[in-house]
């Protein structure tokens, strides 16, 4: 197997734009990577963990270090972020008993970026590989990511195929992240009409789902526009699609642990729409705005039953939970099939 990183130019940006959503996104290397191999071509991924490649030798360490929470409380950076917002906490530190013990994560990253879905297509199209990947971040800060480097790459290439990750609504509502205040830019209004969206009385909660997707496929096809050396390429990896119109953009259906169901030959695997955070969804909403019980249950039992699969032994396309080498290959021989498809 070619090692995409030899003979190559290996170009990393830092932070990411996910630390202004929540600093503990920090302790995640090599997020934002160019692989210049010389080509003329670029797979660019957007995505979260999935698409990062997660799993793959890149274990969280913990040292003999310990950190002293008693001066953490004194941390000018803690006292202008808040209560809770301790940054050196959020990144370093580990979970009881362990929770002093300063932690990093150690990254393989030779095996994640030959092994990880992005490297799989670099080497079958011959390309460079531009990466943009953060584990744990929701849609909202991959589409920063990729408004932020589109400019770049849709400059430097001849053709950049930007294969762009949807993932759980919940990380775009302030419901799993507390920190997305810190982000405020007035030429970027994608926040404020989510946050707009959450005030729409008049909705009920599909025609809300349907409505939020959309305000991302809207802004891809802008982008698409705009920069007309690159195809978008979208894709989600366990919450099913919402109901967008997706129109002029390379869309797969089959949601990523549904195509892997599928490949198991097991029976049908319903795709929960959101994650498990329902009852902070209803909090954000209007007072109008109601999510039946029925609803809410049918949604959270297909979670459940989608998550058991993930971190099922013999779904071998998966490594307790995310994608294994193997899985990273599969998809990217499905992703590079619809490619192949709609450009025929």
């Amino acid at each position: 197997m070619i090692n995409i990183l030899n003979d190559s130019e290996i170009i990393m940006d830092w932070p990411h734009e996910s630390i202004f959503t929540s600093s503990g996104y920090m302790r995640h290397p090599n997020t934002e990577v160019l692989v210049d191999r010389g080509k003329k071509v670029c797979v660019a991924v957007y995505g979260e963990s999935f698409a990062w490649g997660d799993n793959m030798d890149s274990p969280f360490i913990k040292h003999n270090l310990s950190v002293n929470e008693e001066n953490l409380t004194h941390c000018p950076i803690c006292k202008t972020h808040g209560t809770g917002r301790n940054p050196i906490e959020n990144v370093f530190t580990g979970t009881p008993p362990d929770n002093d013990r300063f932690r990093i994560r150690r990254d393989n990253f030779s095996l994640r970026m030959n092994n990880n879905f992005g490297g799989y297509l670099t080497r079958m199209m011959d390309t460079d590989y531009y990466l943009s990947c953060v584990p744990g971040q929701g849609t909202t800060t991959t589409l920063y990511g990729l408004q932020n480097s589109i400019e770049r790459l849709n400059s430097k290439y001849d053709k950049v195929y930007v294969i762009f990750q949807f993932t759980d609504p919940a990380r775009d509502f302030d419901i799993t992240d507390g920190h997305s205040d810190f982000y405020k830019d007035k030429n970027n209004p994608h926040k404020e009409k989510i946050d707009s969206l959450l005030k729409d009385n008049s909705l009920n909660v599909d025609k809300f789902f349907v409505l939020y997707e959309q305000i991302f496929a809207d802004r891809l096809n802008e982008l698409k526009k705009e920069y007309v050396n690159c195809q978008f390429i979208v894709w989600r990896n366990f919450t099913r699609w919402c109901g967008a119109n997706f129109d002029g953009i390379i869309k797969i259906d089959e949601v990523m642990i549904e195509y892997y169901n599928t490949l198991l030959k097991n029976k049908k695997l319903d795709m929960p729409i959101m994650g498990q955070f329902w009852d902070g969804l209803e909090k954000r909403f209007t007072p109008e705005i109601s999510i039946p019980t029925e609803y809410k249950m049918r949604e959270i039992d297909w979670r459940e039953t989608s998550w058991n699969f993930m971190e099922s032994s013999e779904n071998f396309y998966e490594d307790v939970y995310h994608p294994s080498p193997i899985g990273h290959k599969v998809w990217a021989e499905n992703i590079l099939h619809h490619i192949e498809k709609y450009n025929v």
